[in-house]
């Protein structure tokens, strides 16, 4: 199919021609270029060259493009493409695929908690549901995954990423509350494969038992909606995730 192509300040569009991208790639550009400035802002990052965008039209069309025939609803490539489907039923737009990209030149620490924690930190929400309304709801139903467990790769992907990513997310909103940006970005600078804990101990000067221990009393400090619960519940059934 035939792409067409668009530049705004910071961001080379691809579509392709009749798509809803097309018709809607004005609404587009403001969403990412707000989306930018504020992850960029937020990071202290300047970006060298413009991030690539391709909005395709379906999973397996993103899929394809990655190189995996995976069907998947949008990824980032290093060092600034983005591919994400983009339909009717599926925008796959916002904040999460652009702090994956403005983060990478941070740093790209190798566990998959913290950098789709920053990413969902940038998201708010799953679903449209706040991050710690999904924690909250997991401490209550005895669903929640320390820290320490999800901070190894092999555990991170055992579980549902509608269980990690709000939890990894709400867990780095509560480390950059609590101890500021500057101190996280040093932490997430120093990271590799070996050091978390004693990265993690260097920089905040506490183990992470102890903050995994004091962000679960903070989560249930905060009173959630019966209603916010009631929609919680019923996306876990759908996908049977509920003990």
């Amino acid at each position: 199919m035939e792409w067409l192509t668009k530049e705004s300040d910071n961001y080379i569009f691809n579509y392709h021609v009749g798509s809803v991208a097309e018709k809607e790639i004005e609404k587009v550009i403001n969403l990412q270029e707000t989306c930018y400035d504020f992850v960029c802002s937020c990071l202290d990052v300047n970006m060298e060259v413009k991030i690539k965008y391709y909005l395709c039209n379906s999973p397996i069309e993103v899929g394809e493009l990655y190189g995996d025939n995976e069907p998947c609803n949008g990824f980032a490539r290093k060092p600034n493409e983005i591919y994400a489907v983009y339909n009717d039923n599926v925008k796959c737009v916002g904040f999460h695929e652009d702090a994956h990209i403005i983060s990478y030149n941070i740093a790209v620490p190798p566990q998959t908690f913290m950098r789709e924690g920053l990413a969902m930190f940038f998201d708010r929400v799953s679903l449209k549901i706040p991050n710690y309304a999904w924690v909250k709801f997991f401490i209550d139903n005895n669903m929640y995954i320390s820290i320490e467990e999800l901070i190894i790769n092999k555990n991170f992907y055992k579980y549902s990423d509608l269980i990690t990513y709000p939890i990894a997310g709400e867990f780095t909103e509560y480390l950059i509350s609590t101890f500021g940006i500057h101190k996280f970005k040093t932490f997430y600078s120093s990271l590799k494969e070996d050091n978390f804990q004693s990265s993690f101990i260097e920089v905040f000067k506490t183990p992470i038992s102890i903050i995994n221990s004091k962000f679960i009393k903070y989560i249930n400090s905060i009173g959630i909606n019966d209603t916010i619960f009631s929609i919680i519940k019923n996306e876990l059934e759908k996908r049977n995730l509920l003990k």
